[in-house]
């Protein structure tokens, strides 16, 4: 027994909703997981440690401006051992892009960056690149590293000592 024009019609349109919202559903877990998977990872690997006294802060930058700020802004940090004059971070899940890495070497671990009463820095320094002006502070662009989606990058940082 066939069913009534209107009643047909009813039931193909309910049909169709249902698995169009089947579908999208599907199709959103395909996306979060997909973007939850599509991130890489930065590995620093340090050295030049001048001793293994206090700790080394490893932070990582996203753009120029937090980067070359006093102050500014990093996506993660992490302060981590030193052991035999060197040290290393792991960063996880980041976009992919550019990012570059400030490495300092906490001596007295007071967890910053000390200078002396001239503004020359106490304590050792690295960026990603190791391009480290003598008479100015790192910049982003020379630092700058880039991060694929489901990959590793590996930076070696060689710290500098002024005194």
């Amino acid at each position: 027994m066939a069913l009534p024009g209107p009643l047909l019609v009813q039931t193909i349109c309910l049909s169709v909703v249902i698995m169009i919202r089947k579908f999208l559903a599907g199709l959103s877990f395909l996306l979060v997981y997909q973007s939850a998977a599509a991130q890489g990872r930065i590995n620093v690997r340090i050295s030049n440690f001048e001793n293994d006294k206090g700790s080394c802060i490893v932070c990582v930058y996203d753009n120029a401006k937090s980067f070359s700020e006093k102050g500014g802004t990093p996506v993660s940090c992490q302060t981590v051992p030193i052991a035999g004059k060197t040290a290393s971070a792991v960063f996880e899940s980041l976009k992919a892009g550019p990012y570059a890495v400030m490495v300092i070497h906490d001596a007295n671990n007071n967890r910053k960056f000390d200078n002396n009463f001239l503004g020359i820095p106490k304590e050792g320094y690295g960026a990603s690149q190791n391009k480290l002006p003598f008479a100015a502070a790192p910049r982003f662009e020379e630092n700058k590293i880039t991060v694929t989606d489901n990959a590793t990058t590996t930076t070696n940082i060689r710290l500098r000592y002024i005194f």
